[in-house]
């Protein structure tokens, strides 16, 4: 039994009683709203739907607000590389749209230059150059939307080397071909005038001349719509159907493939893994019919699993249309919230219908049952809706895009699951009620039951003759998990999960790449792995820009001389693939006006008044031709604008190295601080969200966990009892981080998503048994298998639910799908695990408080209060009494 004596702490006592207020409050506020509900049923039962229409009518802005750019999704627009880019665009014109086709042999490991080879790549560029396609009544070619330089369509082809004349090729022989590419290297020229880099194009072997795998590479316009959307559909449609050309012909013993149908495929990929989910919906139906029914046909309630998936479907569009009408962008991540928001609202019904068939209320009549039931579940499921929101709040601002989004609609998801929970959803358990009352039978209301001989149907309680299977094993689950043994053994169990975790989180690694959207088997793939075993991560450029300042001042000729010096020594960097202007104009002023170089600070440079000269001189001279697309001179000659490009070394290809790559670079870029040069290379935006988002995520988890504990220290009343919940969430977060590293995932923007949602869904399991301990009484062991008892068939149930609806993932091809089963998986499971095993386990050992006792402390602690005072009051009358002077004052 409860220790009554004991006494509350002074710091607990505002706790408590602001615990009792509120406890005392919301239990009899959804007392009198189930009372509502029962008095204005019809309104409860059609305005919420109704409410819901406008809110779905959001949806027709779909098309307008799905974002699939991956710098608009998983990147703070804050960060370096975002806004270099803006600046680099504006003053380069760099809004250009790359495609490629990858040639090998085949079968593969061929050598690619032979006359045939080489004539059959020129036919494939002559029908890639010159096919029409038709696009919103426009017939064109490639000349009609490539980017153009000096009014000639840009492209990276080895048929630059021969002059695009396909009878100069024929008269070549294999030798040849190649003795043709190595002289004019660096000094052949594409059409629009740029001079050709061999290993841009072509991957050789110098040592006999092989050719293994070519490139060409083609540029088209980019033009921004008016949302900044870069993709021209122009550009689109061209690289499309030249996909289609490519892929749809032979090409003698060449194989050809191009990278423009990854986002397709990635599309086509996620619509078929869409298809999955009405098999996850009618697997969800399934077993929460099975769960809510029971073994009579007129007390079963198998009908609502029916009602209960048409209200959280129904929140479900209702959410995505809000969120559109708020602007939010819509992605593929979020359209998993689906899954989340099925598992909670299911939760919430589990919990609405245990309350609804307790035995202690179900002989009431349907008005007073219906408002017991709420006056139970309401406030339970109001504190998982109030913790699941803050959670998920605290996600919504994030600066990582994809976050932000996410957490939105998830935000907006829970408040309105939670409204038609207790709205439609419980008129609908009410009217079940009074059908169960009339005798009518679940799934056919119209239709009235037998009463089978021998035992009571219809009115009054339901009498069975041994309880449910769930009860019987939940009551034998209990008697064994709280026995000393099972204590010990649940907690070496919970040791073993957290230390495997923590050893987990030591492994985990971080990347990410956009090829993992793609799935197995496609085209697309096969081009990514034709380029992985070819090219690998060769053609990664990175390129350092400078913009308007004094070029001749000698400041800025120091800078320009010390970042060469560190270009020259970055180890990070492939050897001798820096094209860089400054070397070879002090070498040319050298040469030509020795005069004018002079040397300050241990730095050769050009005098000031000489710069600007000797810079034309050089820009006209065949010395500088190569370097005319790095460097813009103003009308009056001056320098504006410069680019020094480099290639990284492909040693790794992971982030960190990657991003410690990038640092160096932007380091090197500063030296030249006087024309604001700076470092910006194509990947540079995956590495500054990976730079931001840990510290994001732990931020969003701090805040998450902080509100969640306000929460439920000012609900729950008990500061240990919320302390444990906090920490077991801490736990759960570990584990499933864990379970990234175990799966063989990396930490990046997806998976790291998870620990958001984590809080959210765990949250459920853990705050719905710590309530009910709290609410029972008798000795630890007693409250936790009441506990278990009375709530854990609703958290087992969820769980299972939320297993099942996830399950036809199994087969799922897309990455983010196959990662949020992965990841909701190991939610559920290691929410269940702590909120069904660890914290009954915990509860029972420290005992905190049960909402009576502190009830009973706190009438009796006023009770002395009063009894003190009317002794004192006793005391001054005695006084007055025996005290003339005081009887007469008074």
């Amino acid at each position: 039994m409860p220790n009554h004596r004991a006494t509350i702490h002074p710091r607990s006592r505002t706790l408590s009683y602001l615990s009792q207020a509120c406890n005392s409050i919301l239990t009899r506020k959804f007392r009198e709203f189930g009372r509502a509900l029962h008095d204005y049923r019809w309104r409860f039962l059609f305005v919420p739907m109704i409410l819901m229409l406008p809110l779905i009518a959001g949806l027709t802005e779909l098309s307008d607000l799905i974002e699939v750019d991956p710098r608009k999704l998983y990147v703070p627009q804050d960060v370096e590389s975002i806004q270099v880019e803006s600046k680099i665009v504006s003053n380069f014109g760099l809004n250009v749209r790359i495609g490629s086709v990858i040639g090998v042999t085949s079968p593969e490991g061929g050598n690619m230059l032979t006359t045939d080879n080489v004539l059959t790549l020129y036919d494939a560029w002559a029908n890639v150059s010159t096919f029409n396609v038709t696009f919103r009544g426009e017939s064109f070619n490639f000349s009609g939307s490539c980017a153009r330089l000096n009014g000639v369509c840009m492209k990276d082809t080895i048929l630059a080397f021969y002059d695009y004349n396909r009878s100069r090729i024929a008269e070549l022989g294999d030798a040849e071909l190649w003795q043709v590419m190595v002289d004019a290297n660096y000094t052949a020229t594409e059409q629009d005038g740029r001079a050709i880099d061999l290993s841009t194009v072509a991957l050789y072997s110098s040592s006999d001349g092989t050719v293994t795998s070519i490139r060409f590479t083609m540029l088209q316009e980019q033009k921004e719509d008016t949302d900044g959307d870069r993709d021209s559909d122009k550009a689109v449609e061209w690289e499309l159907q030249m996909s289609d050309l490519i892929r749809g012909r032979a090409w003698g013993s060449l194989s050809l493939t191009t990278e423009t149908f990854g986002e397709l495929e990635r599309e086509a990929s996620f619509a078929n893994d869409l298809q999955l989910l009405p098999i996850g919906f009618i697997l969800l139906v399934a077993y929460a019919t099975v769960a809510l029914s029971r073994n009579s046909a007129v007390h079963s309630h198998g009908t609502l699993a029916l009602v209960s998936f048409l209200a959280v479907c129904t929140s479900i569009l209702a959410t995505f249309g809000l969120g559109l009408w708020f602007r939010i962008p819509f992605s593929s991540i979020v359209l998993t919230l689906a899954f989340l928001l099925l598992g909670l609202g299911t939760d919430d019904t589990f919990v609405l219908v245990a309350a609804f068939q307790n035995p202690d209320i179900a002989g009431l009549k349907p008005r007073e049952r219906l408002a017991e039931a709420m006056s139970h579940a309401g406030t339970s499921i109001l504190f998982t809706s109030i913790t699941d929101l803050i959670a998920f709040l605290a996600g919504s601002y994030s600066s990582i895009p994809i976050v932000k989004s996410f957490c939105q609609y998830a935000a907006i998801g829970v408040t309105l699951d939670f409204f038609l929970q207790i709205t439609f959803f419980s008129v609908v358990m009410y009217l079940s009620g009074c059908r169960e009352e009339k005798d009518r039978i679940d799934w056919l209301c119209c239709i009235l039951a037998r009463k089978p001989e021998g035992k009571l149907v219809g009115k009054g309680q339901f009498v069975r003759t041994q309880p449910e299977l769930m009860t019987k094993c939940l009551n034998a689950y209990a008697r064994k998990l709280l026995t000393p043994a099972g204590k010990v053994i649940a907690m070496a169990l919970g040791a073993m999960l957290l230390g495997l975790g923590i050893w987990q989180c030591t492994r985990i690694e971080v990347d990410f790449e956009y090829e993992w959207f793609v799935p197995d088997g496609s085209y697309y793939k096969q081009h990514i792995e034709i380029y992985s075993r070819y090219w690998g991560n060769r053609l990664t450029p990175v390129s350092i820009y400078s913009f308007d300042g004094d070029y001749s001042a000698e400041t800025t000729q120091t800078e320009f001389s010390r970042m060469t010096t560190a270009l020259d020594n970055n180890d990070m960097l492939e050897e001798r693939s820096c094209i860089n202007w400054w070397p070879n104009f002090i070498e040319f002023a050298e040469y030509n006006a020795s005069s004018s170089v002079v040397t300050i600070d241990d730095q050769r440079i050009v005098t000031q008044t000489d710069f600007n000269q000797v810079l034309q001189n050089f820009y006209q001279d065949d010395a500088g031709a190569f370097f005319r697309n790095y460097l813009q001179l103003s009308s009056s000659g001056e320098l504006r604008l410069t680019e020094i490009t480099c290639r990284d070394k492909a040693d790794r290809g992971d982030i960190p190295y990657r991003t410690e790559q990038m640092d160096r670079m932007r380091a090197i870029a500063r030296i030249c601080s006087s024309v604001g040069a700076v470092a910006w290379g194509p990947g540079y935006y995956i590495y500054d969200a990976h730079a931001v988002f840990l510290r994001e995520i732990l931020i969003n988890l701090g805040i998450a966990l902080a509100g969640v504990f306000f929460v439920t220290t000012l609900m729950l009343g008990s500061l240990a009892t919320s302390l444990v919940v906090t920490m077991l969430l801490v736990v759960i977060d570990i584990e499933v981080l864990g379970s990234i590293a175990l799966s063989g995932d990396y930490f990046n923007m997806v998976t790291g998503l998870n620990l958001v949602l984590a809080v959210g869904l765990s949250i459920d399991a853990v705050a719905h048994i710590a309530h009910a301990f709290l609410v029972h009484v008798g000795t630890g062991d007693e409250r936790a298998k009441s506990a278990l008892t009375q709530i854990g068939r609703s958290v087992f149930n969820g769980t299972i639910s939320t297993i099942v609806v996830l399950l036809p993932l199994v087969w799922a091809e897309t990455y983010v799908f196959k990662v949020f089963f992965r990841g909701f998986v190991a939610i559920v499971g290691y929410s269940a695990f702590n909120g069904l095993v660890i914290l009954p386990v915990i509860l029972s050992i420290i005992q905190p408080s049960s909402y009576s006792t502190i009830r009973h402390n706190l009438d009796r602690e006023a009770q002395k209060s009063c009894h003190s005072e009317a002794k004192i009051g006793d005391s001054q009358l005695q006084t007055v009494i025996s005290n003339p002077t005081m009887v007469s004052y008074v």
